[in-house]
């Protein structure tokens, strides 16, 4: 096959399925993974293939028999496809435009990094593996919640820890505030790589960053934070709180309005100290009573 052409499968599925398919792609050999569109029951995914000799159809099928054996619903291919190659830093350069987030900052590639005045800090992102360029209205909850939390607090240095911190967005933010303490974590371990350049491009040191899952953390925070779906939160739920300091907080994000009640049972007995909504998204800050 030509060199100047890449393989594109594109699928249907339950968000509960989401995290089992993007890995599943990547241990089958995907470039990338791309999220075209999120409605309350089903994800809309394309995923790119620069190897030629990975067969599409297998890679749909190694799935659905091994984590849908019983299951005639949940998943939907929906088009398979061989397109010619694009220079994928111009086509980010095209969709990765700065974003302004409370007046405070503004997160830009760093090829397009603004000239910011004296109260606007800008917030380097590269386009990697990791979630959170600052355009999903789940991370721009996240942040508002965190900066939010941050200016109205007595302390002048807070512990943050941040569960499934992607590109490290949540902690770069965070470094502005004079955090005393910043962890993030993430079970992928390209997301930790693309955290770790994040920090280095917004002349960051002093942030420890892990690979694993939350269960490996035993420390008390001020400041819990964790930006994934509802399925993910109910996952992690015991370790998250705790984790959290008993005059802590737990800011969460990712989830529908639809399931807040969910939300607030899952985390009983915390109680919310204040919330943010984002078109369909919503987000808590939470405290022990």
């Amino acid at each position: 096959m030509k060199k100047n052409t890449y393989k594109k499968l594109t699928i249907r599925l339950c968000p509960s399925y989401e995290d089992i398919w993007v890995a599943h792609c990547f241990e089958q050999g995907a470039s990338g993974v791309e999220t075209i569109e999120e409605k309350i029951s089903y994800i809309t995914m394309a995923v790119y293939f620069t190897d030629m000799s990975i067969e599409l159809q297998d890679v749909f099928d190694q799935f659905f028999q091994q984590f849908m054996p019983d299951s005639n619903s949940g998943i939907e291919l929906l088009q398979k496809e061989i397109k010619a190659n694009e220079n994928w830093l111009d086509a980010w350069k095209v969709h990765f435009q700065p974003i302004s987030i409370c007046d405070h900052f503004v997160i830009c590639p760093p090829w397009d990094a603004a000239k910011t005045d004296f109260q606007t800090k800008n917030i380097i992102i590269n386009p990697g593996n990791g979630f959170g360029t600052g355009s999903h209205p789940t991370t721009v909850v996240a942040l508002k919640m965190l900066i939010h939390y941050l200016e109205q607090s007595s302390k002048k240095s807070h512990s943050i820890l941040d569960v499934g911190t992607g590109s490290g967005i949540l902690l770069i933010a965070a470094s502005h505030f004079s955090g005393s303490k910043l962890v993030g974590i993430d079970i992928d371990l390209p997301s930790i790589y693309d955290a770790q350049n994040n920090f280095k491009l917004n002349q960051l040191q002093n942030i420890l960053t892990l690979c694993g899952t939350p269960q490996c953390i035993n420390a008390p925070f001020d400041i819990v934070i964790c930006n994934m779906m509802l399925h993910e939160l109910k996952s992690i739920q015991l370790d998250l709180v705790r984790n959290i300091s008993p005059s802590g907080v737990l800011i969460i994000s990712g989830y529908y309005l639809t399931q807040k009640i969910q939300v607030l049972d899952c985390f009983y007995p915390l109680k919310v100290v204040s919330e943010i909504n984002d078109e369909q998204w919503g987000g808590m800050i939470m405290k022990y009573p």
